[in-house]
């Protein structure tokens, strides 16, 4: 890192340098593996069946189309079938059976993107001077490195879309539009229940129970515009049929079709142990206590100074507790960490920080953009490299509030 006569970071020149390898990275690397992860690797090709990429988004797919022909989007022949989104969701998937699934696939992937980028620009926004290029430059080289994003891609998963709702409901919120912001954390929450749990950080950690009435409004207005195209019967089956298998815990590491994507929760190595009777209320306690660890720190006299990383580092926390805790998690979902955690590094680039700890979050952040597949070396071995990346972050997160002054260099 370049320095200043005045000690100051030269942060336009280590901007420049980053930007530099990010490109190098994505000419000679990313381009090729993006579309060897998407349906865009089937333009032009002759003959290939329609889910070889996007099996996920194929599954979502045809559950909509039966819905449009007034069929249960939720039973195939008898038989459950993938799709488990609430039935508010319907009318947003309907939009893309309305073109062949070849189509629909390249155009969920086009769409999943614009909602990343434009989430990342708009966090851009509430960032200034020095900390906003950072932002940027860590951003893009955490896109270009993160193997859960090429996962998310081959799968046609919508956590990618959820990401960028997620952190356009942060960034409106610091921008002050917070019934934006609430609106599209509802939104997000619809399309995939555990975002609700990022109330703990708006309402609980903020302190701002009109968040939560904005939030419970916004989700009554959208249902309650869905019902006018949304039979009730159906809130009715997702309630008492799909709903309840949220709550059920698998290792999809004994699962030989998620080989390649062990179980990444902590809630995955409970079942492994044989203790599936525990896991609900493993995760639940996990959920409590945190809600209440954010509600605490909060009022810590302690916590003087540093407010922005302190929220920064909370939010970060609040994405990891619902990932680590989850009964159900792999490596795609772990995409939502990218924008989140380029946050914290650039606050902590600027602060002024150990090394020790800068370098353990950069450890941390190499493990939760990795993967160790089980062809690794020739030898069955499989880590849960997110998972473990995770639980390092979340640890060496805690001093931030407890006792920044291991994090922070005297003065």
């Amino acid at each position: 890192m370049v320095i200043l006569s005045n000690g100051r970071p030269d942060w336009y020149k280590w901007n420049v340098l980053l930007l530099i390898i990010c490109l190098w990275i994505g000419w000679h690397y990313w381009v090729y593996a993006f579309i060897s992860s998407t349906p865009f690797s089937l333009l032009g090709a002759q003959g290939l069946p329609p889910p070889r990429y996007g099996t996920d988004f194929y599954g979502d797919y045809l559950a909509v189309k039966s819905w449009l022909s007034h069929g249960n989007p939720y039973v195939a022949n008898s038989q459950p079938t993938s799709f488990i989104y609430a039935p508010t969701s319907l009318p947003f998937y309907a939009v893309f059976t309305l073109i062949p699934f070849e189509s629909a696939s390249q155009l969920w992937v086009v769409a999943s993107l614009s909602f990343f980028v434009v989430g990342l620009l708009g966090l851009a926004l509430t960032l200034h001077d020095d900390r906003r290029w950072v932002y940027v430059s860590l951003a893009l080289l955490l896109f270009l490195t993160s193997y859960p994003l090429l996962v998310n891609f081959q799968l046609g998963q919508n956590d990618l879309l959820l990401a960028g709702l997620v952190i356009l409901s942060l960034a409106c919120e610091r921008l002050n539009l917070r019934f934006l912001s609430a609106g599209l954390l509802s939104i997000a929450t619809i399309l995939k229940g555990p975002a609700v749990l990022l109330l703990i950080y708006f309402v609980l950690f903020r302190r701002d129970l009109q968040y939560l009435i904005r939030f419970l409004v916004s989700t009554l207005l959208i249902v309650g515009a869905s019902l006018l195209v949304v039979p009730v019967s159906l809130y009715s089956y997702w309630t008492w049929n799909v709903l309840p298998t949220f709550s059920t815990a698998i290792s999809l590491n004994t699962d030989p079709s998620f080989l390649l994507y062990p179980n990444e929760s902590v809630i995955g190595l409970l079942v492994l142990a044989h203790l599936s009777q525990i896991t609900l209320a493993v995760s639940v306690t996990a959920w409590v206590l945190f809600g209440v660890f954010s509600v605490w720190v909060t009022s810590k006299k302690i916590l003087s100074g540093h407010g922005l990383l302190r929220a920064d580092a909370m939010f970060l926390m609040n994405i990891l507790v619902i990932l680590l805790f989850s009964p159900r998690n792999t490596i795609y979902p772990y995409v939502g960490v990218m924008l989140p955690l380029a946050l914290f590094l650039s606050a902590l680039l600027i602060e002024q920080v150990n090394l020790s700890y800068l370098t353990l979050v950069a450890f941390a952040t190499l493990l939760l953009n990795s993967v160790l597949s089980p062809n690794f070396l020739y030898t069955p071995i499989l880590l849960p490299l997110e998972l473990i990346g995770g639980l390092i972050l979340i640890i060496s997160l805690i001093p931030i509030f407890i006792c920044p002054s291991l994090i922070f260099k005297k003065t």
